[in-house]
């Protein structure tokens, strides 16, 4: 089954690819088959009915968070009414923290709505999900990967960066030439002022 994912204001595109296709390649025979970034509810629908087009699978991640027409299932809805897509089922996708996601199936196709969060994608994209997809596999062929370790995502550059800044103290050499520094610059002030007067 061929697959194509949209990242729709999602942030943390490179984990949750990375969890997903880990996922594939032991869970499925499903295959990426093109990524597309949106950044907008008329950019998503334009590269969602391109996914649509080419793929039996459409993943989306990100946006349910986002409000009023910015949320990716109030664009997806405006899409399906313009493009008049019937919806043959539509079921969410539970997730213990933070937003559920979404499967439905519209013409034999599928499209999945997962949060913009690499861990709870991880744990939504399971047995339990594959077997209302129709990826070809019989549901005795599908079984959870064994997890022999844990993976651990880093943390965003900025919040480290800031952490080690807090942490970090300065060095004797730091401290001696910031005061040589305040002193040249006070002392220069002095010198032009006397100078002036």
């Amino acid at each position: 089954m061929d697959c194509s994912i949209v990242y729709y204001s999602a942030y943390k595109t490179g984990y949750i690819q990375r969890s997903l296709e880990k996922k594939f390649r032991t869970m499925t025979n499903i295959t990426v088959r093109s990524g597309y970034a949106a950044v907008s509810p008329k950019d998503m629908q334009m590269k969602f009915c391109r996914a649509l087009g080419e793929s039996s699978l459409v993943i989306i991640v990100g946006g349910l968070s986002l409000f009023g027409e910015n949320n990716v299932m109030t664009a997806l809805s405006d899409y399906f009414s313009k493009a008049r897509l019937s919806v043959e089922s539509n079921k969410r996708v539970l997730n213990e923290n933070g937003d559920d996601g979404y499967l439905i199936k519209t013409g034999g196709k599928y499209v999945l709505v997962l949060p913009d969060d690499p861990e709870a994608a991880e744990r939504m994209f399971g047995v339990q999900l594959l077997k209302n997809i129709d990826t070809g596999s019989s549901p005795d062929e599908i079984a959870e990967p064994v997890r022999t370790h844990t993976i651990v995502f880093a943390p965003e550059p900025n919040d480290d960066a800031a952490e080690r800044l807090r942490s970090r103290r300065l060095s004797t050499v730091a401290v001696i030439t910031i005061v040589l520094t305040a002193a040249v610059c006070i002392a220069a002030g002095i010198w032009i002022l006397g100078n002036l007067s």
